[in-house]
């Protein structure tokens, strides 16, 4: 039996769907202090991983059912796949400040879950809903998050003033969901090509 044969089954993708759910209840508690200290008109854009997950477990629970919507498809691999490795990032660059004490438990975890959150956005090229258009418009919206979140200092707390390697960080991997997403659709395109060479 194949890996995509136990990964694929409805069994497991729900298995995949509840975890997700679950980490999108522990990522809106994580995020309440610094909501209740943000405008409510900009709460959108502030607990960026959690509102990934909750994209990307209704998106997988769309698909298993066979009513899988593009553009739910296109905002979870963006989100997952940037926040992802966001998350990754920051924990790395700012080691320093988030891995003291008794943080770093707490941390450890996320730094995994995150990686694994960013790896899992890949699933959703299994049903093959992606189009050109909806993944622009995906990419549009999180290019705007990235404006909103430096601009008014909605993104993730860092405890920090130096945000400018999270920032590139953030814009970097929206354009590289894009770019990736693209290149992802056309893979078949691309490898026929080859093939001909």
């Amino acid at each position: 039996m194949k890996y995509d044969d136990i990964l694929f089954r409805r069994k497991t993708l729900f298995l995949i769907v509840l975890t997700n759910l679950l980490g999108t209840l522990f990522g809106f508690y994580y995020y309440s202090d610094q909501l209740l200290t943000t405008d409510p008109l900009l709460w959108v854009f502030v607990p960026a991983s959690p509102i990934a997950t909750l994209l990307f477990a209704a998106s997988i629970y769309l698909n298993v059912k066979d009513r899988g919507l593009p553009l739910l498809d296109s905002l979870a691999f963006i989100s997952n796949f940037k926040y992802g490795f966001w998350t990754v990032f920051c924990l790395s660059y700012y080691s320093e400040i988030f891995f003291t004490g008794n943080s770093v438990g707490l941390y450890s975890f996320m730094l995994v879950s995150h990686f694994a959150m960013a790896i899992q956005a890949f699933l959703l090229f299994k049903w093959g809903n992606f189009g050109r258009r909806v993944l622009v418009g995906a990419f549009l919206w999180y290019l705007f998050n990235d404006f909103i979140d430096y601009t008014f200092g909605t993104h993730t707390e860092l405890y920090t003033e130096y945000t400018l390697p999270a920032e590139l960080a953030a814009y970097s991997l929206t354009f590289s969901g894009l770019f990736l997403g693209l290149l992802l659709i056309q893979k078949d395109e691309i490898l026929n090509k080859f093939h001909e060479i």
